[in-house]
């Protein structure tokens, strides 16, 4: 190559590195739908685009991704991008995808998703099939639905839902402290009942904030909080994976 040719070269790789980096979350998750979606994240360009665990777990298939819906930054650093699957029959479940600010530029870092099993989501669709269900069955259907949920879903929940949760709340906060968690197990009136006529599981002081539990697996749960002075808990990988402000000191919240 002489010397011309190869001056040629780098200025191409100079001009082209911009193009891979991306200034913010938004930008990045954007280009990482265009790239799933066409089959080429271990493509160059997909590959500077993903860091730690995603650039590991990158594959050629193609997606069929829509945009994110929603992308909070949690700190100068770090951001979460939302992305709401939706099935052949409207149904929906959010995908969460976290983003790292590399000396690159944004890239995406690692995907999450509330996993619930395959034994939950049949026997929701079985009762859905009985024409009529015995109470204690209706009240299960009630709390599998819910947690099945999309967070646009809950959160239209928690709009219609809101006064009777308050007055949960009030109920429960006149118990004397420490506050051992309310269950919907629990036969004590205005707690358990309440609970489990709602839909939801369980209400706990969790720090200076009240945690509200609508379901899920183990470590992987759903439901509300009420944030104290400390504020909401923070986003991350390995914990609280979805944060949404509600208003009125209110969070929709998701585990894992």
């Amino acid at each position: 190559m002489n010397l011309r040719s190869a001056f040629l070269a780098v200025t191409a790789l100079i001009c082209a590195a911009p193009a891979l980096a991306q200034a913010t979350p938004e930008a990045a998750i954007a280009r990482f739908v265009t790239l799933a979606n066409a089959g080429e994240l271990t493509a160059p360009e997909g590959q500077a685009l993903l860091t730690g665990e995603a650039r590991e777990m990158a594959s050629d298939a193609k997606s069929n991704l829509p945009a994110a819906d929603r992308v909070i930054t949690i700190d100068k650093d770090s951001a979460v991008a939302r992305i709401v699957l939706r099935g052949n029959r409207g149904e929906e479940a959010d995908a969460y995808f976290f983003l790292d600010k590399t000396q690159a530029g944004w890239a995406v870092s690692a995907y999450r998703r509330m996993a619930m099993s395959g034994m939950t989501m049949q026997m929701l669709e079985e009762m859905k099939k009985r024409p009529t269900l015995p109470l204690e069955d209706q009240l299960m259907k009630r709390n599998l639905e819910l947690t099945l949920s999309s967070d646009g879903q809950l959160r239209t929940w928690f709009t219609a839902n809101k006064p009777a949760i308050e007055t949960l709340l009030k109920t429960y906060e006149r118990q004397p402290a420490p506050r051992a968690p309310a269950l919907d197990r629990d036969p004590a009136p205005g707690l358990g009942p309440t609970l489990k006529a709602l839909g939801l599981t369980a209400v706990e002081d969790v720090g200076d904030g009240v945690r509200v539990t609508i379901g899920g697996m183990m470590d992987n749960t759903v439901g509300f909080f009420r944030a104290g002075p400390s504020g909401p808990p923070t986003i991350s990988a390995s914990e609280f994976i979805w944060v949404e402000d509600l208003g009125g000191g209110w969070h929709l919240f998701r585990t894992t």
